[in-house]
């Protein structure tokens, strides 16, 4: 039975497993110039190609992105296959552990600390609003926006310390897009505390809002991968 296969980092800049650190690094500015939204491109293949740059331009990653793709895709030497089928069972022991131990030690940990800055918002927002032109008031909520930021740098340090396992690939795409919407919020949040501009607050709510609905897919997701202890 035939499934649609998600397009590798490769395929997403144009390129195959064999390009050059060059290769990459020109095919990522050219689509990363192409697609950026401030120039009116697409956000979301902005951020897969980003996504993309950020494991092959890390060499460590992309040794060990490179490797498991050739697994997913039966790229095996041939005198590799018939081991790997004969060990079919162990290596899929193997993978259930490496996918139970991402979700545990990046997606559940990361998705807690988008919720711990995401729940608070409509709170401080409302605190806010009972005088926006209050010294304190304004404050407290530029503290909040600033402990928020710090909690999302903490979380991208976190997606960026183990590679996503390939059976993973969507939850790893939409947790990327969760984070970096949160990220944008709280900068057009910034940007109210500034002027007062009632649009940046509207849009970094609108993004919180979205935010919170790729948690929701997530979860969703997540529920195909409930393993016995």
């Amino acid at each position: 039975m035939s499934s649609l296969r998600a397009k590798s980092h490769y395929e997403e800049l144009g390129l195959n497993i064999e390009a050059t650190a060059s290769e990459i690094k020109s095919a990522y500015r050219l689509l990363a110039k192409k697609y950026h939204p401030d120039t009116g491109g697409n956000k979301e293949k902005f951020l897969i190609i980003q996504h993309a740059w950020e494991i092959l331009n890390d060499p460590e990653k992309k040794k060990l992105y490179d490797r498991n793709l050739l697994v997913t895709t039966n790229h095996l030497k041939e005198e590799d296959v018939s081991f790997s089928l004969k060990n079919n069972k162990n290596h899929s022991t193997m993978s259930d552990g490496i996918i139970k131990d991402w979700i545990k030690t990046i997606y559940d940990p990361s998705n807690r600390i988008i919720t711990q800055v995401i729940k608070p918002l409509n709170n401080e927002i409302k605190k806010l609003s009972a005088d926006p032109y209050d010294d304190n008031l304004m404050e407290n909520f530029s503290q909040y926006i600033s402990e928020s930021r710090t909690k999302i740098e903490r979380l991208t340090s976190k997606y960026k310390s183990k590679l996503i396992p390939s059976e993973l690939s969507k939850i790893g795409l939409d947790l990327y897009h969760c984070f970096s919407q949160v990220s944008d919020a709280l900068d057009e949040l910034d940007r109210y505390t500034k002027g007062y501009v009632d649009n940046y607050l509207f849009d970094g709510k609108e993004m919180m809002k979205e935010a919170k609905r790729l948690q929701t897919v997530m979860k969703e997701n997540k529920k195909k991968y409930q393993f016995k202890n």
